[in-house]
């Protein structure tokens, strides 16, 4: 899975400790999520998602090619 989460957090305006202390989370957690290292689990995604107020697939997506950025 892979995933453009550093760019939509950014757009955001949040920091990586931000988004961490939103999600219940390390900032560990958040950056190796962001740098592909760990995949989150169902409900650590929808907590990104909700934070950041966007659609799972607008963030995380199979690794195939064909993920377009909105």
């Amino acid at each position: 899975m892979n995933n453009n989460l550093r760019e939509v957090r950014k757009e955001v305006g949040l920091t990586v400790t931000e988004l961490a202390k939103r999600v219940g989370v390390s900032r560990f957690t958040i950056t190796n999520i962001e740098l592909h290292r760990q995949i989150p689990n169902g409900s650590l995604l929808l907590k990104i998602c909700r934070v950041l107020n966007k659609k799972p697939e607008d963030i995380f997506f199979e690794d195939n090619g064909a993920h377009e950025q909105q």
